[in-house]
């Protein structure tokens, strides 16, 4: 982890679970990083919680589902750290729904999806990118997709959660085979296919006492966020000659 020592970093979804995980442990390798989350409070807490370790955290406030707050996010991004050299794209929600509902709510989880999981981290790895070139050094980028992406067959409907994961594997196979036809072997792309997480983002579901009970039963085994983050790193520890292009992680006894 020396090589990445006192460079920057950019970690979206940054104010909870896998997120704020990450952001823990890059920093305390020296690693310092544009933490990024809608909840501003929760970044700006991670911050002082961090205050004493090798690397520093840097709070902004974006909505990775709106195209002007990445705009505008980028540009606060450029004048305060300039560069960038690895990017993990790990924002992301899941709204338990069904497809053929045809009422409106349905309808805004399905574009609130679809513009987070995917096209906030289309957006996302365009702008890093053009400021991992001004570095003119090694850059990563990570996407954090889901088991989801690779068999919808699920025991309960996640509307399109499924579709934008199963895009998130394509996309970054996408955005390799774009690096390599521009002859750039500086920069990696990789992504990290979780199994069930422990985190906010399973929303109530996960907090009912026959869910709970499952969990600590081992009949629902789940990762903790600090699982996913120390897969990060293990990305980060590879040679700069290697990629990595995807890595399945699931608890023990995981049916999915």
């Amino acid at each position: 982890m020396e090589k990445w020592e006192g460079k920057t970093a950019i970690v979206t979804g940054a104010s909870a679970g896998i997120g704020d995980a990450i952001v823990r442990d890059l920093v305390k390798h020296g690693i310092n990083v544009v933490a990024m989350a809608r909840r501003m409070v929760r970044l700006q807490k991670l911050r002082d919680q961090l205050r004493n370790e090798k690397g520093k955290v840097i709070p902004i406030k974006c909505d990775v589902s709106d195209k002007q707050s990445i705009e505008e996010a980028f540009e606060e991004i450029e004048q305060r750290v300039g560069k960038v050299h690895i990017l993990v794209n790990n924002a992301g929600i899941c709204i338990s729904s069904d497809i053929f509902n045809n009422s409106k709510k349905s309808d805004e989880i399905i574009v609130s999806t679809i513009n987070t999981n995917f096209l906030g981290l289309v957006r996302f790895s365009k702008n890093a990118y053009k400021l991992m070139k001004k570095t003119d050094d090694y850059g990563i980028i990570i996407n954090i997709g889901s088991v989801a992406g690779h068999n919808a067959s699920l025991d309960f409907p996640l509307n399109v959660y499924p579709g934008t994961k199963f895009a998130v594997r394509a996309v970054t196979e996408s955005m390799r085979q774009e690096l390599n036809k521009l002859k750039d072997t500086k920069i990696r792309v990789c992504e990290i296919s979780p199994g069930g997480v422990l985190t906010e983002i399973g929303g109530d579901s996960m907090n009912t006492p026959e869910m709970k009970a499952m969990i600590e039963s081992g009949m629902f085994p789940m990762l903790k966020s600090s699982d996913i983050s120390q897969t990060v790193l293990f990305m980060l520890m590879t040679p700069y000659e290697v990629n990595i292009t995807e890595m399945i992680v699931k608890p023990v006894g995981e049916r999915i």
